[in-house]
């Protein structure tokens, strides 16, 4: 008798699991920020930060010295890191509007196991938090996986 009003396990579809995906990874990104601004504000800052970073960079990169090449390695990784939060902000909008939901569920059923398999990873990440490499391992992996399985979303 008991067993007949179980309640039914909430199904999660792949939008969800990819939403659930990009704001994990961008609560990551975004951890040494103050929790206590808006999140799109949060962004928004970090945005900025890269771009300012990169441009002090550029400005001081030289091949002719070990300094000079220092700012060019730099350059390139904060480029990359802006490239790269840019896409997943960008991402994560298009998965906050309930009514692109049909559509992009449908664009992402191809690569539904390897999302519903990403979001397990995700959902269970405090098995990965126990050092801080491993932890910035955990989320590039997981950022590149994410990117890969979307990037035909454009």
């Amino acid at each position: 008798m008991f067993g007949i009003f179980k309640e039914s396990e909430k199904v999660i579809d792949t939008y969800e699991q990819v939403a659930y995906i990009l704001k994990s990874l961008l609560t990551y990104e975004l951890r040494d920020l103050p929790s206590r601004y808006e999140f799109w504000y949060r962004v928004a800052i970090r945005l900025e930060e890269y771009r300012t970073l990169n441009a002090e960079h550029r400005a001081k990169l030289s091949m002719t010295t070990a300094v000079g090449r220092f700012h060019r390695t730099q350059y390139e990784q904060t480029k990359q890191n802006l490239a790269k939060l840019e896409r997943l902000a960008d991402m994560y909008k298009s998965f906050c509007i309930d009514e692109e939901r049909e559509t992009l569920n449908h664009r992402l059923h191809f690569h539904k196991e390897e999302i519903a398999e990403l979001y397990g990873h995700v959902h269970n990440k405090e098995l990965y938090m126990y050092c801080e490499s491993v932890q910035q391992q955990f989320w590039e992996a997981v950022s590149e996986d994410i990117l890969h399985a979307i990037a035909h979303l454009d």
